[in-house]
């Protein structure tokens, strides 16, 4: 129900808005059918590999499929675009759409450094359009009964805070040039990137990091495949950060992506054993049974959350508000991920003072 719901608004939503989607990988073909879902006009398909633009060329013929995105942007009809490359590539390509007076929708991470991250802002601003990251967790509803539950009260003040994704990628996953590799950027940056936005999320500002990465596993990668982050907290929480491409282990060998998450506080815990479900465990006295503390397991309705995302974008562009995840609030995961990456190659921890951009 809920599902059909966010159809109906969203078919709404894109009427007479034509995009062009650069890059065209398994998260490009997801932005396109949230576009068409939401009612906008796909016109424009930029593909790097010249198999998949044939392909997508007999399987969507009202779209122009093209390998150069420059005749993309020449085009006035286009009103945005949606960036699905490798992340070296988001800040060139991201300042050629806003100079063409393009929104930009470009996916997470904003970039691959500090400086290119604010040229994107830079570039945003000056020539009036909006630039929105797509952080797709802050759509996920479970993240968002993650965060309401500790405010209420549930669990008591958040005291220590775990995260850990693990997955195990093969060679043959380097070789798509229209997604971001993780054997390219390191899985601190492609993965702990969100991650610790997630973190952020439900348990507030990150102010130090400490770093380091396991030897390494997966040949192919140039960076880390396997590392572990130690988070301090603004409001005194500790937490844990790990990220592996490389655990070769049974679930992991046959594709499935482990990702937890645990929040305990001094009445309980919240457990996500996977991004679908939750599970709560609180000492509070309305959550006893019997006087007894008992495990309660909350339903999260499954969300496509790139569709919500696509659905706020348009929101956004027709109404000039700017994004819950703007470019310019975004920017912080990055920093914190480059935190992490200079406390790896210093082997001592990093202190991050919040700054707002753009001041």
């Amino acid at each position: 129900m809920i599902l059909l719901w966010i159809i109906r608004v969203g078919n709404t939503m894109g009427r007479n808005t034509n995009i062009a989607i650069i890059g065209c990988g398994w998260t490009g073909l997801r932005h396109a059918i949230a576009y068409r879902l939401c009612g906008a006009n796909v016109s424009w398909a930029v593909v790097l590999d010249k198999r998949r633009a044939s392909a997508i060329a007999r399987s969507q013929p009202d779209t122009h499929v093209v390998q150069d995105a420059q005749v993309a942007l020449e085009d006035p009809a286009v009103d945005a675009v949606s960036m699905c490359l490798p992340s070296a590539l988001h800040a060139e390509m991201a300042i050629l759409a806003a100079q063409a007076g393009k929104h930009i929708l470009c996916e997470e991470p904003i970039a691959t450094t500090l400086e290119d991250a604010d040229a994107m802002v830079a570039a945003a601003d000056e020539n009036g359009v909006t630039l929105m990251i797509g952080a797709n967790a802050r759509f996920n509803p479970l993240y968002r009964n993650m965060k309401e539950l500790p405010q209420e009260g549930v669990i008591g003040e958040p005291a220590l805070v775990r995260l850990n994704r693990e997955t195990y990628l093969l060679g043959s996953q380097h070789t798509d040039p229209e997604s971001e590799s993780l054997f390219d950027e390191g899985v601190m940056m492609s993965r702990g990137v969100q991650d610790i936005d997630i973190m952020q999320i439900v348990v507030g500002d990150i102010n130090t990091i400490h770093a380091s990465r396991a030897p390494q596993r997966i040949h192919q990668a140039y960076t880390d495949d396997t590392s572990i982050a130690t988070l301090g907290f603004a409001g005194g929480a500790v937490g844990t950060l790990t990220e592996s491409c490389a655990s070769g282990r049974l679930e992991t060998v046959n594709g499935k992506e482990l990702h937890t998450f645990r929040v305990d506080g001094e009445l309980g815990r919240l457990y996500s054993p996977d991004p679908r479900s939750l599970q709560l465990f609180s000492f509070r006295d309305d959550y006893l049974v019997n006087g007894w503390p008992m495990r309660k397991d909350i339903h999260v309705p499954e969300a496509d959350t790139v569709l919500l995302e696509v659905m706020h974008f348009l929101k956004c562009i027709q109404t000039g508000q700017e994004p819950t995840t703007s470019g310019r609030l975004q920017r912080r995961s990055l920093e914190l991920v480059m935190a992490a990456y200079r406390s790896m190659g210093t082997g001592i921890p990093v202190n991050i003072g919040y700054v707002a951009i753009g001041v």
